[in-house]
């Protein structure tokens, strides 16, 4: 059987249009008010920037071996490298296994556009790292804001998310979905901070970028749904 654009039409419990615009508008709103705040604190060192060196100071003072190690297994996960590779891997055996290509298409655009928006900002902005001497080695000596390794592992688990409670709905899914979200982007989050990879406005910008991105994707599935829907 080939490969359909669609998914298969046996899907059934499919959030309505309303309601997608409803998380895409949401999500838009809530990312730009995320972003503009971090990138404030970034550029001002003022209101959540304020918090940039005491929070690197007390992660710091409460770093040991055992948290140090795996800090380090939890950042590697989201390697830029790694992760797209893991990432392409899904994607392909999403496209074999359930016979379709719209899904694992957005996945992938999603994950593109995240990689792209975080080396464009970076050396458009140009704001520095932490110091080498608090990072744990190896160090880490390209642009700092945003995140590249919280923005890929945000928008990987949000859009992903949303692909599959969108067309399977259901309330555990929904917070499922939503405290997988949560979950694994704080941790991603969490270990660049602990090892003095970045600082707090960068983490948190990068979780705004996510639900920009996430938002653009509903508004495009939404489009092709419709043109679908139409045909």
């Amino acid at each position: 059987m080939a490969l359909t654009v669609l998914e298969s039409p046996k899907v059934n419990k499919q959030i309505s249009i309303k309601m997608r615009w409803v998380i895409a508008i949401i999500s838009l709103f809530l990312g730009i008010i995320i972003f503009i705040v971090s990138y404030i604190g970034m550029d001002q060192q003022t209101g959540l920037g304020a918090l940039n060196q005491p929070i690197l100071s007390w992660m710091i003072s409460h770093r040991n071996s055992n948290l140090t190690d795996i800090a380090k297994i939890v950042t590697t996960i989201a390697n830029p490298l790694i992760f797209a590779s893991i990432v392409c891997l899904i994607v392909i055996i999403w496209a074999i296994v359930k016979r379709e290509i719209w899904r694992p298409i957005m996945l992938a655009g999603a994950m593109a556009i995240a990689a792209a928006t975080s080396v464009i900002l970076k050396f458009a902005i140009k704001d520095p790292r932490p110091p080498q001497i608090d990072m744990v080695p190896l160090f880490e000596t390209d642009f700092s804001f945003p995140s590249g390794h919280t923005i890929g592992m945000a928008v990987f688990l949000f859009v992903l998310g949303y692909l599959i409670y969108s067309r399977h709905f259901s309330v555990m899914r929904f917070w499922v979905w939503i405290i997988i979200a949560i979950v694994g982007t704080s941790l991603i989050a969490l270990s660049r901070l602990y090892l003095g990879y970045h600082w707090l406005t960068d983490v948190v910008a990068s979780l705004g970028l996510a639900l920009i991105i996430l938002a653009v994707v509903i508004f495009i599935d939404i489009v092709f749904i419709k043109n679908s829907r139409s045909e």
